[in-house]
């Protein structure tokens, strides 16, 4: 039963919905998210101040969002400070007016939207959420959004591994569809970012090179809290000084930010048994009898999204959030989890030895930017493996 308190949740339709206009900003497998923007004067407009609505879509197998909120503020929130989470509430939408004008203004859109999400509606539901706005907030903040991911290996992986996992999956992903991979503008197969990496920045000078020249490359963003891409980044046309200064300023949140460390433990403390590295006490998709409330949590934090804001201004302090903390359908994702790390081992994703075992030697290897494959595995916690 739901403990979230809904009784002084604003509700949308009676907000004078009505005199409201919505722009599309984002969307994801499961929500659209939507910038509400109210008539000059409207003394409802603090509601909307700083936040975008996110709404969920038609025909999924999400969890409604009153269960996920409670979700996020009971089991999510107590694993980080508050300054570190994109905050998130309640909004009741009250009609099907709402959907209908969300749906109308989604429409719009159908042709620039990812052929994957075409077609795709808002649901007629009766709760949104309201969730923080991290785009600028300033004219010249630079913002950044990507995938964390795994910032911890699988404890699957080989112990002759060069990949992280995160990494083995983009050359799965890259040597099963060539064709569907991200390019770069030079027509490059454009690869994420390395979990491993990120973590390195402060002791490796090539890991923060591998991660601000990527950085430095995305494309823009959508602004989105259900992020379609693994990474964006947006920027203004700014003075060489200030981009020089805040690029600066992105150098040092990577070398030093507590934030991805705090995921990384997070990620490990929920993934087995307190470490415990028995068969017996493991909690992963491998598994025969996994904790399901600790294994969906753990893939919870390996599928958030991470937003950096560094504000044009020197005297404001850098934010960097994490956000997309959903609580994730266990029983509907446990068969995909199982068979994807099935894949990566047996397919010598893991190893870089894809094209041997696959046995297509028309195929050339995939290569990736994984701080494993770059230097060589290193020794560390879980067998060797870890970074």
């Amino acid at each position: 039963m739901s403990h979230t308190n809904t009784s002084c949740i604003p509700v949308l339709s009676f907000l004078a919905a009505g005199n409201y206009e919505f722009k599309f900003v984002g969307e994801g497998a499961a929500n659209v998210v939507f910038e509400v923007i109210p008539q000059p004067g409207d003394e409802h407009s603090s509601t909307f101040q700083g936040y975008l609505l996110r709404v969920p879509k038609a025909e999924t197998k999400a969890h409604n969002y009153v269960e996920l909120q409670e979700y996020w503020e009971t089991v999510v929130k107590p694993l980080f400070e508050p300054e570190e989470l994109v905050q998130q509430r309640l909004v009741k939408l009250g009609s099907e007016e709402i959907a209908s004008r969300l749906n109308a203004t989604l429409a719009l859109k159908e042709e620039t939207r990812r052929p994957d999400f075409r077609g795709s509606r808002v649901a007629v539901a009766e709760y949104g959420m309201l969730v923080e706005d991290m785009r600028q907030s300033h004219t010249g903040d630079l913002t950044l959004e990507f995938k964390p991911k795994w910032l911890a290996q699988s404890r699957h992986a080989p112990p002759s591994a060069t990949r992280c996992r995160t990494c083995a999956r983009e050359a799965l992903r890259q040597h099963t569809k060539p064709q569907a991979a991200k390019k770069r503008p030079d027509g490059t197969p454009s690869t994420p970012l390395c979990p491993l990496n990120l973590l390195a920045c402060a002791t490796s000078p090539t890991a923060l090179a591998h991660v601000t020249a990527q950085l430095s490359t995305l494309t823009p963003p959508t602004g989105s809290i259900c992020p379609a891409s693994t990474a964006t980044t947006t920027t203004t046309t700014t003075p060489p000084a200030q981009q020089q200064q805040q690029n600066a300023r992105l150098t040092t949140w990577l070398c030093t930010n507590t934030l991805l460390p705090r995921l990384r433990a997070a990620q490990l403390a929920h993934d087995n048994d307190n470490n415990n590295d028995n068969d017996n006490n493991n909690n992963d998709v491998n598994d025969p009898n996994p904790d399901p409330a600790k294994l969906a949590l753990a893939m919870t934090l390996r599928d958030c999204a991470c937003f950096v804001r560094v504000p044009a201004d020197a005297g404001r302090p850098v934010e960097a959030k994490l956000a997309d903390l959903d609580r994730k359908n266990w029983a509907a994702k446990m068969g995909y989890w199982r068979d994807l790390e099935g894949r990566l081992v047996e397919g010598g994703y893991y190893e870089g030895r894809e094209v041997e075992v696959v046995g297509e030697g028309e195929v050339e290897g995939v290569g990736t930017d994984c701080l494993l494959e770059g230097r060589g595995m290193v020794e560390g916690e879980g067998g060797g493996r870890e970074v």
